[in-house]
């Protein structure tokens, strides 16, 4: 309003400035600034729009103002003439020499400078009352919105000579307001104690948490009022309103009473429904979708639903555009509503092409493989949002959009874009670690999964330490025969030491491939079928076999062999389908593989792994989601022999209970010797144990998480922070397991099972970020169940580097 009267003002002078130059044109031989400070008086002539010299007309004048006034740089301008010389007297804005903020906490220094500059209140630039009044306002309703309504913001002014000034922004943030009382009134139907359990604001505090404030926040209690609203409409009350509602403040604004006044309205039912619209035969499908029984109550949340699924149903058969309104029918008399269905079907479009944006390495190709939508069929929502689900599940984007654009308004073509963001999907992970019997170790690791943008996945590895070697490397090709098929290959090559005793060990050569072709029944099933070649070559490092009969670790066939060559059938089946690769929010996975030797082998066995998570969200914003992994594993022998040693299951990474050494989980090695002072690993009743432990037949792991907020975090960060409270609890078996007679002989998996001394169980919390150096997971966990013989290591995290 002060800018018009401002404006109004100034078109006043104008006005009467230029009317005493009659109509006619005026001769200029000079042109004359009155007041210029730190605007030079060439800057001024550049600005106008004539010339000495020039023949100037009230409008040129006129356009000459605005066009000084454009600058920003004056408040007053004012034009006189005087023997054909046009004097202009202004008055320029101040100059900002100089910006400080003051008593601010809450919001940082920079970003308050950096809306400044945003506003175009900067060092340098003109001063703006208006922008200033506009910057006070904006910072006061960010304070308000953070329940701060005590907070008061002023700039104070300090002029100088040539007419420059310092400002001063004082903010004063204040206290948080708090809720005094909300009173409800109106409601007959429903008690304020049921209503109020719908509210987030609160007037009190719960008996369970004291450090929980009743601060008030203006969005929260509209949110509520919404609820309020719903509550009633979803129960039949179709003329529900809210009557009004009181916000009042204490003087010194630290409390709020808060007043609602409503009106709940009779109850409704409806009486019938009509589909209504040129449907073709899409009627009967329709129809199917309003699922609504007469004389039940109104429900809007019902209504609501209905019409979504209408509009999912078309937009899967072609009809963007659409158009579902429901109009009630009401009789006031007998209370009930008639619900008219109107549907516009509008205009059916089909694909004209499908375009990807972002993809600076990822090939067309690769990209266009997984997309469910083809160019020239009519347009499937459905299918447009499988071909998202399905880049995102590639592994080789943080992100991934789609959205249409028409190609002309006047056509029934439609484009459909994705935009994805690619990320790193190689990875170098290495670390160094020492073991007492393994000794310092080191691991390395390399892998893509995106080689050269073909969607190809490439890794090796490599493993070293005194008592192995390893090496293994796996390929994986996508889509090698069809759409449906992938194919994978892997080779690897292990030297292995088994420390048997302080006197005696025997060397494992190992070496072998693998290779299988995975099948995609569909969008969240896969099963894989291969093949497998090891070959086994175990001799003795310094002692002869019959030292075997007192320790026995594996069975007398394999060293009477020396040389052991398996061939297996290789099989697994994969479910999928989790709500975000990465974090997920929801869904399952489950992973069942197993392998089993045949014709041809040296060894009889059968090895069987299940591997499944499930996430479920607590509530409806999944900030809160609960989950559940479970990893079971068991090999067994086909015959009498015992299954070979060099297949048992391990405490690594994968099946590990957190606080626990890796490695140290499971059945020991147990060295014969006669005198137990001279044991330089571990004593446990008069008997010589490793540390590390030598596998088991039988894995059962379980880790169950509450994935929690994290607090001061914005929740648009969650995609790459999150945080959980674990219960990890289980154990690595052997099926056969009596260290009184320093031997391993046969017994029931489940005897070792339901021993303590056998089950391990910790709880703590976990950190989990995903980096630029890719992901980084920590966590600190406290050990509840443990044996005699264990390894701590409490806080635990694994590290890689992705480029």
């Amino acid at each position: 309003m002060i800018m018009k009267i401002k404006y109004i003002f100034i078109s006043f002078l104008i006005f009467f400035s230029i009317n005493v130059y009659a109509e006619n044109l005026l001769s200029v031989s000079n042109i004359k600034f009155q007041g210029l400070v730190n605007l030079s008086k060439d800057e001024a002539l550049n600005t106008i729009l004539f010339k000495i010299g020039s023949k100037v007309s009230k409008k040129d004048i006129k356009n000459s103002i605005h066009a000084l006034f454009k600058t920003g740089k004056f408040d007053n301008i004012s034009v006189s003439y005087k023997s054909k010389t046009i004097i202009f007297k202004v008055k320029e804005k101040p100059i900002i020499f100089s910006i400080n903020v003051t008593g601010n906490s809450i919001v940082q220094t920079d970003v308050l400078k950096k809306y400044l500059t945003q506003l175009g209140i900067e060092t340098g630039g003109s001063l703006n009352s208006f922008l200033i009044n506009l910057f006070i306002q904006n910072i006061k309703n960010f304070y308000y919105e953070m329940g701060r309504y005590q907070c008061n913001v002023k700039i104070l002014k300090t002029f100088s000579f040539n007419n420059i000034v310092n400002l001063k922004i004082v903010i004063y943030e204040g206290e948080l307001t708090q809720v005094k009382s909300i009173k409800i009134i109106g409601n007959n139907d429903f008690s304020e104690e049921k209503l109020m359990k719908l509210f987030q604001l609160k007037d009190h505090k719960p008996w369970w948490n004291l450090l929980e404030k009743c601060t008030y926040y203006s969005n929260k209690l509209q949110i509520d009022l919404n609820n309020l609203k719903n509550f009633y409409l979803n129960k039949g009350y179709f003329y529900f309103h809210v009557r009004s509602k009181k916000i009042n403040f204490s003087k010194d604004k630290k409390n709020v009473n808060i007043l609602i006044d409503i009106s709940e309205g009779k109850k409704y039912k409806i009486s019938n429904f009509f589909i209504n619209g040129d449907l073709f035969h899409y009627y009967e499908f329709i129809k199917k979708i309003v699922k609504i029984d007469k004389n039940t109550l109104y429900n809007q949340e019902k209504i609501n639903l209905i019409v979504n699924n209408i509009k999912t149903f078309l937009l899967e058969h072609g009809y963007l555009n659409s158009k579902v309104e429901v109009n009630p029918e009401v009789n006031h008399i007998n209370k009930k509503i008639v619900l008219n269905f109107n549907i516009d079907l509008k205009k059916r479009y089909f694909v004209n092409k499908i375009i990807f944006s972002g993809n600076e390495l990822t090939q067309d190709k690769i990209l266009r493989r997984e997309i469910k939508q083809i160019e020239g069929e009519y347009f499937n929502n459905r299918l447009v949002e499988s071909g998202r689900v399905s880049l995102e599940q590639t592994k080789y984007f943080r992100d991934v959009s789609v959205a249409t654009d028409m190609v002309s308004n006047s056509s029934n073509k439609v484009n459909v874009i994705y935009t994805v963001k690619e990320k790193p999907t190689g990875s170098l992970n290495f670390g160094v670690g020492y073991g007492i019997d393994s000794g310092l170790s080191f691991n390395f690791s390399v892998s893509e999964d995106n080689l050269f943008g073909l969607g190809n996945s490439l890794k090796a590895t490599a493993v070293k330490n005194n008592n192995q070697k390893y090496i293994d490397f796996s390929t994986l090709h996508p889509y090698f025969f069809s759409n449906n098929i992938n194919f994978s290959s892997r080779i690897f090559y292990s030297d292995l030491k088994y420390n048997l005793s302080n006197i005696s060990s025997f060397m494992n050569n190992t070496y072998g491939l693998e290779s299988d072709l995975s099948f995609l029944v569909n969008d969240f099933n896969t099963i894989n079928f291969g093949f497998g070649y090891t070959h086994n070559n175990i001799f003795y490092l310094d002692k002869p076999k019959s030292y075997l009969n007192k320790i026995k670790i594996v069975s007398d066939d394999i060293f009477f062999d020396n040389v052991v060559s398996d061939f297996t059938l290789n099989y697994a089946w994969s479910y999928e389908n989790l709500k975000y690769l990465y974090f997920p929010i929801s869904g399952n996975q489950i992973h069942i593989s197993g392998k089993n030797t045949i014709p041809g082998s040296d060894n009889s066995f059968y090895k069987l792994v299940l591997d499944g998570e499930k996430y479920v969200p607590l509530n409806k914003y999944k900030n809160f989601i609960l989950m559940n992994h479970v990893r079971l594993g068991v090999v067994n022998s086909f015959n009498s022999k015992k299954t070979p040693f060099y297949e048992n299951f391990y405490s690594n990474s994968l099946n590990n209970v957190r606080g626990f050494r890796a490695n140290t989980i499971g059945p020991k090695k147990i060295d014969n010797t006669d005198n137990i002072n001279v044991c330089n690993k571990y004593k446990n009743n008069n008997i010589c144990e490793s540390i590390d432990s030598i596998g088991g037949n039988a894995l059962i792991m379980t880790n169950v998480e509450l994935i929690t907020p994290i607090p001061f975090i914005n929740p648009i960060y969650t995609k790459f922070f999150r945080s959980s409270f674990f219960f990890d609890a289980g154990g690595v078996f052997d099926s056969g397991l009596n260290h009184d007679d320093k031997s391993i002989n046969l017994s029931d998996i489940s005897n070792n099972i339901s021993s303590d001394n056998n089950i391990y169980a910790s709880i703590g919390f976990s950190f989990q970020w995903f980096s630029p150096l890719g992901p980084l997971v920590f966590s600190y966990a406290f050990p509840i169940q443990k044996n005699k013989n264990y390894q701590l290591e409490p806080f635990q995290f694994n590290i890689g580097k992705n480029w």
